[in-house]
């Protein structure tokens, strides 16, 4: 075995990623970042195309945004205490925490209103996109 390889350590060590204090909000933020994104695209494509197949696609992208957003806070409220420990947010970091506390009270006002409609809709037995 060549003495090289069997001594230089691992350039990827997967338990330091997987456990490091801030790893997992960075990836975790992206799904309901995506998922809402996805939302807003098939709805505009449902009013294009006039299919309310896409309506119903768009509200459970909505939705897993909305079941998503609280891992994503929860990951980032995490990293604050394990990064900074709890300290005193300032500048980017605090206009950070507002935006994201805005966007997922946006996005979950907007899930329920969706719900809301949807379920009008089912009741009178009328589609609406």
């Amino acid at each position: 075995m060549n003495p090289f390889f069997a001594a230089s350590p691992n350039p990827f060590d997967l338990k330091a990623a997987l456990l490091a204090g801030h790893a997992q909000h960075p990836v975790i933020v992206h799904f309901p970042i995506a998922l809402f994104i996805a939302s807003v695209v098939f709805d505009i494509l449902a009013i294009w195309r006039k299919q309310p197949i896409l309506a119903t696609v768009s509200y459970f992208n909505l939705l897993g945004a909305a079941i998503t957003i609280p891992l994503a806070i929860a990951s980032g409220l995490g990293a604050w205490q394990w990064q900074l420990e709890g300290a005193t947010l300032k500048g980017n970091l605090q206009l950070h925490l507002i935006c994201a506390l805005t966007s997922a009270a946006l996005i979950v006002g907007l899930c329920l209103k969706r719900s809301s409609v949807q379920a009008k809709s089912r009741s009178s037995g009328v589609e609406t996109p």
